[in-house]
């Protein structure tokens, strides 16, 4: 189960969750919990989370566990439970992993994989009064009901010796993640509809883990640092002007060798991960309250109504949607 996640009795209806109930959940599934601005060690009834968290057994022995929470008070979470894999995929808010002395942190739209042990204990940090959307899922060590299928993918991933990494999840993943959360389909539709995404995103991982795996051969050194500096700057400072021409020469590359890399490397083009991170920038400053055109604007566009067709293109709705709480 992910350390970031809580089972939920009754996945149709919200409910708070205490520290109490995290504290149960704690011992039940090798997860410590810390509450940094609770002082009274008393204070079991004090809320943490607010929402719906449903938790699955898919029939391939996927343990999954989608969450969409708003968060009352922070938390830290340290995990203690081995998986071969584990997989977090963020659909709305910002989840901040820390691994092996490595911080890694997964935006709207992207999805961070790792091995989790004892010894290699992964934390989590939780910032209060945001809302988090995400859908995670492990595989437990040894579990007799893994599928053939599931089995070659471990074996693949262990081959690889793939590290722990982040990458951006392709829209129509996301748009299947989407489908597959409709409250409405029986559970054995769902079932199968998420067994699906969760088969398509793997897939896409490997093929991001074999890609890597061969461009790491035959690169030269640091090429991937250089790399995960361009994919900071754009993911730290979207509101920006950028050219690939000035990227490129940020990157030491040409511009050509720099559009196939980052595409090897993340799964999406330059421009493409630019947007999708301007498109949550802006959406950040629609749920604060900022106007439309504000929000275009701050967020990279010049004009509002190409922001309105990239935003509704990405999330379904209008952004005016957004900003009046629809």
């Amino acid at each position: 189960m992910s350390d970031s996640m809580l089972p939920h009795p009754a996945p149709t209806a919200k409910k708070t969750f205490s520290v109490a109930d995290f504290k149960v959940f704690g011992e039940r599934y090798g997860i410590d919990y810390r509450f940094p601005l609770l002082t009274d060690t008393c204070a079991s009834s004090s809320p943490v989370l607010h929402g719906d968290v449903e938790e699955m057994i898919l029939p391939s022995g996927i343990s999954l566990t989608h969450s969409d929470v708003r968060v009352l008070q922070p938390y830290e979470t340290t995990s203690r439970h081995s998986s071969p894999l584990y997989v977090l995929v963020v659909l709305e808010g910002c989840v901040t992993l820390t691994l092996s002395g490595n911080v890694y942190v997964v935006r709207p739209g992207m999805a961070f994989s790792a091995r989790l042990s004892e010894q290699q204990a992964m934390s989590a940090r939780h910032d209060a009064d945001i809302a988090l959307k995400t859908l995670s899922f492990g595989v437990y060590p040894d579990d007799a009901r893994r599928e053939n299928l599931l089995a070659s993918l471990l074996a693949q991933w262990e081959r690889l010796n793939a590290p722990t990494f982040v990458w951006q999840v392709p829209d129509f993943v996301l748009a299947g993640i989407q489908h597959a959360r409709q409250r409405e389909r029986s559970s054995l539709s769902r079932q199968l509809l998420l067994e699906g995404v969760m088969y398509q995103l793997l897939g896409h991982g490997l093929h991001l883990r074999e890609q890597e795996g061969a461009a790491r051969v035959s690169a030269a050194g640091g090429e991937h640092a250089r790399l995960e500096q361009i994919r900071h700057l754009l993911a730290q400072a979207p509101e920006q002007e950028y050219t690939l021409a000035q990227l490129a020469a940020q990157a030491a590359m040409s511009p050509s060798s720099l559009r196939s890399k980052f595409r090897q490397a993340y799964g999406c083009t330059v421009f493409d991960y630019l947007r999708d991170c301007r498109l949550a920038l802006a959406r950040r400053y629609l749920l604060e309250g900022h106007s439309v055109q504000q929000a275009a604007w701050m967020s990279g566009y010049q004009h509002a109504t190409n922001f309105a067709t990239a935003f509704r293109r990405r999330y379904g709705i209008c952004p005016g949607a957004v900003r009046n709480g629809c």
